[in-house]
């Protein structure tokens, strides 16, 4: 009988840490949010929430933040509802979901714009937490970030609605690439997929397209901590010998029969002068061009015809200097 009564103790024990515990931790994240909503949106964001709950006692959090503002120096963005959701036993992977409409506003050029949709949903994972190495960054590298949209529509909304893009799907993606990852040299890689079906654009006269991107970036930080505080990043990440690669960014459209395909790499120099290469092949897409350069200079930058309609060419970039055959197209400077 001691020993039941000696359990029941034990039980009760337990569920009134664990309840004071998840109270806590309920409280502290309504004090963060709170203190968020005390920035002056200028030298730090400020994001207020209409109403801010937590739920999900006793095993997870569900954060929801109704009517949200996030003001970003001249950037003001409206949120309707987002809820994101943490098992307190993976505290590394959250799911989320946002609630239609979302609007965008720019008080320096005037700009103000609505995103509608049907519904928007992801997941943040880490690399799960290694407590013994968890001060050297093991656990606050992004293991995968997933986002996908339903039937999307951007207007701008000055005077009435004025359609800027629309799409039926769109996804993207970031997936680390583990096996780059240098632990000695604190550094590590992503690879980025993004797509959207159903593309219209009125400003581009596309209608039903179709587009894909595939990215890598290597010389990242693996620890997002110290990415956040970064006062340099682009120089920092020239430090790590870091190297964006295109490995296919793709379009296309039925009517008229437009295609397009881009690849290429790029990397920045000890003095931060850009150097790429980049590769691309098109079909109709640059003859939008016409009447805006000499046909001659025109015919250079599509390239050689192919049997298909096709045609193609590859761009270089040597320190800042954008060069197609002996053509100078553009200097970029610098990049810090």
């Amino acid at each position: 009988m001691r020993k039941i009564v000696a359990l029941g103790v034990v039980v009760l024990v337990v569920v009134a840490l664990w309840t004071t515990a998840w109270f806590w931790a309920a409280s502290e994240l309504r004090r963060q949010v709170a203190m968020l909503g005390e920035a002056d949106g200028e030298t730090a964001p400020r994001l207020t929430c209409g109403v801010f709950e937590v739920g999900g006692f006793p095993f997870r959090f569900d954060l929801e933040c109704r009517d949200g503002m996030l003001v970003d120096q001249d950037r003001t963005y409206g949120i309707k509802g987002v809820r994101a959701s943490v098992l307190i036993y993976s505290p590394s992977h959250a799911i989320f979901s946002a609630a239609s409409p979302m609007t965008l506003a720019n008080a320096f050029t005037g700009s103000e714009s609505r995103i509608d949709f049907t519904s928007l949903e992801g997941s943040a994972r880490l690399v799960a937490a290694d407590p013994i190495r968890g001060l050297t960054g093991e656990g606050w590298r992004i293991a995968r970030v997933s986002v996908q949209a339903e039937a999307i529509t951007w207007n701008e909304t000055i005077i009435g609605d004025l359609l800027q893009l629309e799409a039926d799907h769109a996804e993207a993606h970031l997936i680390d690439m583990g096996e780059r990852h240098d632990a000695e040299a604190g550094s590590a890689a992503l690879a980025g997929f993004a797509k959207a079906d159903g593309l219209t654009v009125p400003a581009f006269d596309v209608t039903d397209g179709n587009a894909s991107l595939e990215v890598e970036l290597t010389g990242l930080p693996d620890d997002l901590r110290v990415l956040a505080a970064d006062p340099d990043p682009i120089r920092n990440w020239q430090r790590r010998d870091g190297v964006f690669r295109l490995v296919r960014f793709a379009g296309d459209q039925p009517a008229p029969a437009e295609m397009f395909e881009i690849s290429g790499e790029a990397r920045l120099g000890p003095s931060g002068l850009l150097a790429a290469q980049v590769t691309y092949r098109q079909k109709q897409v640059l003859d939008r061009l016409e009447g805006l350069m000499p046909p001659l200079q025109l015919a250079a930058i599509k390239g050689k015809p192919e049997a298909d309609g096709s045609s193609g060419n590859t761009l270089t970039i040597v320190d800042g200097r954008m060069r197609l055959l002996t053509l100078d197209l553009l200097e970029i400077g610098p990049l810090f």
